[in-house]
């Protein structure tokens, strides 16, 4: 049997219809997977980055330069050009939780720094040491801009290093 012309011509017209209605969702649902795993990969790598600064400055010891980790950080993150200016680095009390570099005792579950001198016994028996901190931030702006980044979503990664 034999269709008739029209009805082939309308079964055509659904299926362009339901391409043109399902096209966009599917277009979303694969723009927001995109995104996430993009985002995911980012936070890894400011993982690692600060890591790579961490181990840098011990490695380095009290000589270290603040430049120098900085330096360490934005070449161990891989970000594609012109997204550098979305990575901060804070050193020196210049950000809530990091403090200055100096001779502190860290002490307690918390754990607590307070500030000591070369050289002296801290309350629990161990020696002061020398310490560092600093926090890294990344503010991802998503890959799709628009309807998918809902928010520019902030990345942070703050260590603290013994130096000596």
């Amino acid at each position: 049997m034999r269709s008739h012309p029209r009805q082939t011509t309308w079964r055509r017209a659904t299926a362009a219809l339901e391409f043109a209605l399902a096209t966009p969702l599917l277009l979303v649902m694969v723009g927001g997977a995109a995104d996430y795993g993009l985002a995911e990969f980012y936070r890894t790598s400011l993982a690692n980055a600060v890591a790579a600064g961490s181990q840098y400055a011990h490695f380095i010891g009290t000589g270290v330069s603040v430049a120098n980790i900085q330096t360490v950080i934005q070449d161990a993150m891989y970000l594609p050009a012109g997204n550098m200016s979305n990575l901060s680095v804070s050193f020196s009390g210049t950000s809530p939780g990091v403090q200055s570099p100096g001779w502190y005792c860290v002490m307690g579950a918390g754990p607590t720094a307070t500030s000591s001198s070369q050289g002296s016994t801290c309350s629990d028996g161990s020696s002061a040491g020398y310490y560092l901190w600093f926090k890294a931030t990344y503010i991802n702006t998503g890959l799709i801009t628009g309807i998918l980044s809902t928010a520019n979503r902030t990345m942070t990664e703050q260590v603290t290093v013994r130096l000596q």
